[in-house]
């Protein structure tokens, strides 16, 4: 069935998938498998139309010759489908065959963070395509993602920004609804907050309680824009007016929208705003544990290539002191959970994704 085709293809093939996505290494070569809505596609990143378009003629002759879908370029990537749900895992077989043979010449030795050769493992490069890199810069890079989460780093001015953009853009298409269309969608006002708190992370916000703080009043003050619009609406309506000359009547406007009945007429609309409003505020995109929770996602992708010794210790846990040292960072990491309870929560995330046990070097699937 289609809604198991992704779920198939992870295990029969023993992928590493965070259940959105997956990752194969073929003959050295990264590929990555995107599930929408159970069913799977497969993007080869080549990183150049122009070396796409050297092998895609033959990748799409051997794709005929199987009966598979027609591969296509799209971008930087070459892209598989699937032609049957219940053939996916055969189909797939085919397509691996397929990469295997013609793609080894787009195969792609440089690390997307310091741009050198000789990488030694294959992860997720920012959560959206396969890449060939650096164990130890991908370990550098989340880390200091991560100290930058626990310290509460970022720019206020812009996440402000940011979030009062998405305000904007989510109260016109609201009131334009209600106003224009005479259409109320109820689960716009769960979303309202939501959606101008992932404007506030968008700009570069900080996480933590600060973040939280900023976009929870942005979002209070939109809402009043929202019925404040609203009110100069009926009020342009009742005296043959614009919206934009009923602006400036403030108390005129403010006795409109807190009229009982204007009330009664809002009440669906404003409690679903407090409950979105309170998801906003408690699992929210710039609580440090939701922060902590993306950096991290990346990491069950990550596998040695098969003929590289990547010196895997079985312990790359976060080190929040920065000693890579792998007693210290232990000593360091017991530490740091001591002190920080938020830390402890997600601590046995940490110590999966790379395992416990010093053999893991030669185990390919090290999260297990």
């Amino acid at each position: 069935m289609a809604s198991t085709m992704f779920a198939n293809l992870v295990s029969s093939y023993g992928l590493k998938s965070s259940g959105a996505q997956a990752i194969d290494v073929i003959n050295g070569i990264p590929v990555k498998l995107l599930n929408t809505n159970g069913t799977a596609t497969v993007y080869l990143y080549v990183g150049d139309k122009n070396k796409a378009a050297t092998v895609i003629s033959n990748m799409q002759e051997a794709a005929k010759s199987y009966g598979l879908a027609k591969p296509r370029v799209s971008g930087e990537n070459i892209i598989f489908g699937f032609k049957k749900a219940r053939m996916a895992v055969d189909e797939y077989d085919k397509i691996r065959n397929i990469i295997s043979n013609n793609a080894g010449s787009l195969t792609n030795d440089q690390c997307p963070y310091c741009f050198m050769g000789g990488c030694d493992v294959v992860g997720m490069f920012k959560g959206a395509t396969a890449r060939r890199m650096h164990r130890a810069c991908f370990l550098n890079n989340r880390n200091t993602e991560m100290d930058k989460i626990e310290n509460a780093d970022g720019n206020y001015i812009t996440g402000i920004l940011g979030a009062i953009l998405a305000a904007i853009i989510i109260v016109a298409f609201s009131d334009l609804l209600v106003l224009g269309a005479d259409r109320i969608y109820y689960i716009l006002y769960i979303v309202f907050p939501l959606f101008i708190a992932g404007g506030f992370r968008l700009g570069k916000g900080p996480y933590g309680a600060g973040g939280t703080i900023c976009h929870v009043i942005i979002s209070v003050l939109a809402m009043f824009v929202y019925f404040y619009i609203q009110g100069c609406y009926y009020a342009a309506s009742w005296y043959y007016i614009t919206i934009m000359d009923a602006v400036p009547y403030f108390g005129d406007i403010m006795s409109i929208i807190t009229d009982p009945e204007f009330i009664k007429a809002s009440a669906m609309e404003i409690i679903l705003f407090i409950v979105g409003l309170a998801v906003a505020a408690f699992a929210n995109p710039t609580s440090k544990k939701n922060g902590r929770k993306n950096v991290q996602q990346n990491d069950v992708f990550i596998t040695p290539l098969s003929t590289v010794d990547t010196g895997f210790t079985g312990y790359d846990a976060y080190n929040p002191f920065g000693n890579t040292d792998t007693q210290n960072a232990t000593e360091a990491y017991d530490a740091f959970n001591a002190q920080d309870n938020s830390a402890q929560q997600v601590s046995n995330d940490w110590r999966d994704v790379y395992g416990q046990n010093s053999d893991n070097n030669n185990n390919n699937s090290f999260g297990n």
